[in-house]
Formats: C-alpha cells, structure tokens, sequence
C-alpha cells in the first residue's frame, strides 16, 4: 500500500515496481519471507531426520518433507515475481488513461491515485471477498501500460500467498483494458 512512493522511472527501466523506502524496511521484508519460505522445510526436515533417527513412520516423513520443499519453492517464486511488471499494449498515453478510468469504472473498483505517470486500482472487498488489501499498479509507458497486482497484508507487507489470485486479476485488467482499446479506436474509425 505503499503505492505514494514509487520509483516511476527506475520501475519502468527494470520492469519491476521500485519503491522508495527507508532502509529498515526491505530488511524487515527480506527477514519475513526468509521466516516465511524456510519455516516449512525447516520444521518438516528436523521432523524428517528425527525420524530417520527413529526408524518410525519414514515414508510419510519423507513424504512430508517432499511437500514442504514443493510449498518452500512455491513460496520462493511467488516472492521473486511479486513486484513484475507486465506490459500491455495500448495506444497513445491519454487514451490509455481514460481506458483505464472507464475500465475501473466499468468494474466497480476504486480508483485511489489517477495522474499523467501512474494510477492505482483497488478491488471492493467485503467479509466474504479475498480482495482485501489488494491493489493493481498500472505505470503509463509511452503507448504502453505496465501494470502489477499485489495483495498487502499487515504492515504493508507484500503477501506471496496471493499469488495466483494477482495473476487472475492482472488478466481481467488485461482483457478489459484491450476490449476498452478496441472498443474506442473502433468509434474513432466509424
């Protein structure tokens, strides 16, 4: 939710969203997801070699450390990909602001910060919705857009947990956002 503080040219050189932060916080993040992505192998792998020590119930140790090493990876990834930009093409910067403004309009979403460099989406969320803290970052690159959907969880930390849901809702955004495109340069020709 930190979406005041982004590096807009620094994001659109290295494809990623760039943030300016102070440096205790990329500290605390890094020790978090290092918690996060080590604590499954970690405690399935001490579980793994007490009993192999044992001799007990070896097959479902390994087993069990197996899906460990599968979620751990899992999380790893997720992690790594958390703040990719992903480039749609779109026509000339104005009209892919205003395809956007109609696009979250369209959907029902809030549009928190709209200006000539960047806007920032967020999805209703209600009890029964996971759209909580989730926010799409959409940077306006000449003709093109990059946009990159992360869920927040507490204290602004980026969850990895999300990850597949993001994805989903960086392809609604894409699909709507090249029906909208579409849709104007058709009127524009008629």
């Amino acid at each position: 939710m930190r979406h005041d503080k982004i590096d807009i040219p620094k994001s659109k050189q290295k494809g990623r969203v760039i943030r300016k932060t102070w440096l205790i916080e990329p500290i605390f993040d890094f020790l978090t997801y290092v918690v996060i992505v080590g604590a499954y192998p970690l405690l399935s792998g001490l579980f793994f070699l007490d009993q192999l020590k044992k001799g007990d119930y070896i097959i479902g140790a390994s087993v069990l450390f197996g899906l460990a090493l599968i979620l751990g990876g899992l999380l790893l990834y997720s992690i790594i990909n958390l703040d990719r930009l992903k480039r749609i093409s779109g026509t000339l910067k104005d009209k892919n602001r205003e395809a956007i403004k109609n696009l979250t309009e369209k959907l029902g979403w809030n549009l928190q910060i709209h200006n000539q460099q960047v806007s920032v989406l967020s999805p209703p969320w209600s009890w029964f919705s996971t759209n909580w803290g989730r926010q799409i970052v959409v940077i306006y690159d000449r003709q093109d857009i990059l946009i990159n959907s992360t869920s927040y969880g507490l204290h602004d930390l980026k969850s990895p947990f999300h990850w597949f849901g993001n994805r989903k809702l960086e392809k609604i955004i894409k699909d709507n956002f090249e029906e909208e495109i579409n849709k104007t340069t058709r009127q524009q020709w008629v």
